[in-house]
């Protein structure tokens, strides 16, 4: 196949995607008994990598990886190569190609990923996917692979059968979009279940790419996790946990003393029954070679090795004297509950050292210190500690790493931001990414003074060239109208690690 036409019609939005950063990968895995190679001097290989939005600003972060991205859509892998280029990024390509017919030199890489791939194609390509981890997997690599579990699609269903046979499919990919929304709005009136209304309308507002290519594609397979697993064991491949936020994690009783080759069938059981109780729709999962070491349940212990980050903020006065119960939300929106006061304590040195992450002993010693600066008695116990901290790990208001990264510059006199910000801002169709790999959300000004920030002005030019900028545009505002949003807006760049010190 030389290229995938609707995905050249209506590409995905190519997208920092969080989960799939190999020092989150490492530090998952390692939550699970599992040592895998340093990020930062990764072989790293994404299978449908569309432009690079993920791709690229790994291979920035980490200038001593190598990093190769597969596209079967010739207009996204151009499209990338060309933005590679422009960066002058020399440890990054992108090939136009298919997975089922990799070049026979790509040689192992540590870091597999493979988002939005394994359920929305044909089975031999997911076999041929597979194959691709087992052959190209180093021996102590990880591959990433999402997949739909059908325990949550399948009451969806209905859904995608009345989109599929309500449009026409032989229609452009942006035509048979538009007559998908007309059938969301009959659907809207003529359906009574509560869980389909609810998913016909974020559909309304999802992006056009996610609608055709969830609903309206050819291949849309769920599977349950226990299929899953026994394709990795048809493939020498094996299972080593979950990426993806959980409400719930596996506990297994009566496993002490086991070795993790004995508690092995009775994890992935275990993981098969987790799912449907919870009704699992979507699944991150960590896979490794069979003669790589066998993972495990995931071990609160093995959080003393690993070091955290978080961007929460909370509209309540935080309470630390009592373990009340008190909401922390992201920037996402997503709301965490957080109720014993130490780990109230360790957000909050999380949230203001963002994106910088601390090591656990020095969280913990942090948290003591923010403790004692209340005035608050020191009596919490370690244990009760990090049973609290799992529980954010696992939810992922706590995002864990091997990574420390980096610490958030100061705007200064003449702020200067990093290449790959500036270059993002000012290509037409790409994200930008922060130092955390989050997709940032910028105005058309926002990504004019991201833009600008190469070091060689001071705010005052630069709330003048803004203040011109919208002037060409019809805006008249005056300086000091300016000057306000403008530090806000580079203080946002700061905290997201866009700026240089």
């Amino acid at each position: 196949m030389d290229t995938l036409q609707s995905y050249d019609e209506l590409p995905y939005d190519s997208l920092p995607l969080p989960e799939t950063q190999p020092d989150f990968l490492a530090a998952v895995a390692r939550l699970h008994g599992f040592v895998a190679p340093d990020p930062a001097r990764a072989r790293i290989l994404e299978l449908g990598c569309a432009q690079g939005g993920n791709l690229i600003p790994l291979a920035w972060r980490w200038p001593e990886s190598e990093c190769v991205g597969i596209e079967l859509s010739r207009v996204q892998a151009e499209a990338g190569a060309a933005f590679i280029e422009a960066l002058g990024l020399s440890n990054a390509r992108i090939l136009h190609g298919d997975l089922a017919a990799l070049p026979d030199d790509l040689g192992e890489f540590d870091y597999i990923i493979a988002h939005g791939v394994f359920s929305w194609v044909p089975p031999a390509v997911q076999q041929a996917l597979l194959d691709v981890c087992r052959h190209h997997l180093s021996p102590q690599g990880v591959a990433y692979v999402s997949f739909n579990v059908s325990t949550g699609w399948e009451k969806l269903q209905p859904l995608r059968a009345a989109l599929t046979a309500r449009t026409s499919a032989d229609l452009a990919a942006p035509e048979r979009f538009q007559q998908a929304l007309r059938v969301l709005d009959d659907l809207s009136v003529e359906w009574s279940d509560p869980d389909l209304l609810k998913e016909v309308a974020y559909l309304k507002s999802a992006a056009p790419s996610y609608l055709f290519h969830e609903y309206l594609a050819d291949f849309n397979v769920p599977m349950t996790f226990g299929e899953f697993a026994a394709q990795l064991d048809q493939h020498d491949l094996r299972y080593v946990g979950e990426a993806g936020p959980r409400r719930a994690v596996v506990e297994l009783e009566d496993a002490w003393g086991l070795i993790p080759e004995s508690m092995a069938g009775r994890w992935l059981d275990a993981e098969s029954a987790l799912d449907d109780a919870l009704g699992t729709r979507f699944r991150r999962a960590l896979i490794a070679r069979t003669d790589a070491p066998c993972a495990q349940p995931p071990q609160a212990a093995a959080l003393s090795g690993l070091a955290f980050y978080s961007d929460l903020a909370s509209n309540e006065e935080i309470d630390l004297e009592a373990a009340t119960e008190q909401a922390f939300v992201n920037p996402a929106g997503n709301t965490f509950h957080v109720a014993l006061p130490w780990m109230k304590a360790a957000v909050m040195v999380l949230s203001a050292a963002y994106p910088g992450a601390s090591g656990y002993p020095d969280l913990l010693g942090a948290a003591r210190q923010v403790m004692a600066d209340y005035g608050v008695a020191d009596d919490t116990d370690e244990r009760a500690f990090s049973e609290a901290l799992f529980q954010l790990v696992a939810t992922q208001g706590v995002m864990v790493t091997v990574w420390t990264g980096p610490t958030a510059a100061e705007p200064g006199e003449r702020p200067a931001a990093h290449a790959l910000a500036r270059q993002q801002a000012s290509t037409p169709g790409w994200v930008v990414s922060g130092a955390r790999h989050v997709a940032i959300d910028l105005d058309p000004a926002g990504r004019l003074l991201l833009g600008w920030l190469d070091g060689r002005r001071t705010v005052d030019e630069l709330t003048l060239q803004m203040q011109a900028s919208l002037a060409r545009s019809g805006v008249d505002l005056p300086l000091e109208r300016l000057r306000e949003p403008t530090w806000q807006q580079l203080w946002l760049f700061a905290r997201q690690g866009l700026l240089m010190a």
